[in-house]
């Protein structure tokens, strides 16, 4: 698997214990669903291909079904809003935000390489 650069996208997804809401080779909006890179406490990351208005790979980081009560929309809100505002080389740029068809919020950030933290 490459990213649009032709470079080899590094197999570290793990298994995750939810039903995903977009399976590889998905449409969302402008973007093209390639597979689960990683999940988190409250959270799935998805990588996919931005297709319109530009070419390029992102990360999609969506809540995971069951897990939207209030007060985990409010902290992936704030996750997201002080990402967005952040400018540094070692996080990733925040590119967009929204709601999926079903109402799960999400954000379109930047695309990093690198090894896991874990």
């Amino acid at each position: 698997m490459a990213d649009l650069s032709g470079e080899p996208i590094q197999e570290t997804a793990k298994k995750t214990t939810a039903r995903p809401e977009f399976d590889p080779g998905d449409s969302f909006g402008n973007y093209k669903i390639i597979r689960i890179l990683g999940e988190g406490g409250f959270g799935l990351v998805y990588l996919a291909e931005q297709v319109q208005p530009v070419q390029r790979t992102v990360a999609i980081k969506v809540i995971k079904p069951g897990m939207d009560t209030k007060a985990v929309v409010a902290r992936f809100e704030a996750e997201r809003q002080a990402l967005a505002l952040m400018e540094h080389p070692c996080v990733a740029q925040v590119f967009e935000g929204g709601q999926t068809a079903s109402g799960r919020p999400y954000f379109v950030m930047e695309f990093v390489r690198g090894e896991p933290i874990t």
